[in-house]
């Protein structure tokens, strides 16, 4: 008795409030369709109101992003730009870091870098280590700043390399990529130094009379076997800054008609093919130069 006295007081009480809603007609299927037709109403602005917060954060993380990436500073902006992003700031902040610090450490499994964390995460250390024919040769360091993007705080790479340009290419949008062709520049330089310097331990008649410090240019001068008066020299010219031979080979003699003798244009190719020095022995084991 009891439970049907509630019943009908909860159904006067639903009854009161379709009315109050608009819901006059005293059909319960009418009714039925009404209220079924008001709750998907209210759905529908629940929903809209749900897509319109998600395109908003949706929005602020596009811009807090982009600042971000233009070196965004809270301390630099007005208040409105600080209260707008300050919520986002952090977990973009960290979301980045996370994302470099795993792209450094595959890169580091698969390149061969020693990286280092400073600063409590802040900064990374890496380091380029060069080789040439077995012979460990010089080890270049670099310093990245996580805080705001990605950022090179110092470093000891040699003026001669393209550093700047290089960084403007994809440091941004692909710190692989960056480091795979900045170690492919110091890489070269190391290995080209390294050519000139065994040339000059292992060839002792041979004179380097001409080089730069990216070792782009390099000019030999040897003498010819059998005549000490006729010298011919040799320009290396390495267009291609990435690798460690030449791409173009000349020569010149005080004999005008000596380098246009087919045993000595045959050398350019040779050149072409073998470092500086593996080509200078392979010229002296045959007897041409001293």
């Amino acid at each position: 008795m009891e439970k049907a006295r509630n019943q009908s007081a909860l159904s006067c009480l639903h009854s009161f409030e379709m009315r109050a809603l608009g819901f006059q007609s005293d059909d319960p299927e009418e009714l039925k369709k009404k209220e079924r037709l008001h709750r998907l109403k209210c759905r529908t602005l629940s929903l809209r109101m749900q897509r319109n917060k998600l395109k908003a954060q949706i929005q602020m993380i596009k811009e807090t992003k982009a600042a971000l990436d233009e070196g965004f500073s809270p301390d630099s902006n007005g208040g409105e730009n600080r209260a707008k992003c300050s919520q986002l700031i952090l977990p973009l902040l960290m979301a980045r870091h996370t994302e470099l610090k795993d792209m450094l450490k595959a890169h580091h499994l698969i390149g061969g870098y020693d990286l280092v964390e400073v600063d409590g995460g802040r900064r990374v250390c890496l380091s380029l280590s060069t080789a040439y024919e077995d012979t460990c040769l010089d080890t270049y360091h670099l310093e990245l700043d996580l805080t705001r993007g990605v950022r090179i705080h110092r470093h000891d790479i040699p003026p001669c390399i393209p550093l700047t340009s290089l960084a403007q290419e994809n440091l941004q949008t692909d710190l692989p990529a960056f480091l795979n062709t900045l170690r492919q520049h110091v890489s070269a330089l190391a290995s080209r130094l390294h050519q000139v310097k065994l040339i000059k331990e292992r060839l002792k008649t041979v004179r380097v009379m001409e080089t730069n410090s990216l070792c782009s240019v390099l000019v030999l001068m040897c003498k010819i076997t059998g005549d000490e008066d006729t010298a011919i020299l040799f320009s290396l010219l390495y267009r291609d800054p990435i690798r460690a031979l030449p791409t173009q080979v000349t020569l010149e003699s005080n004999d005008k008609s000596l380098p246009d003798e087919p045993q000595w244009k045959e050398t350019k190719s040779l050149f072409l093919e073998l470092p500086p020095h593996q080509a200078l022995l392979v010229l002296k084991n045959k007897g041409k130069i001293m």
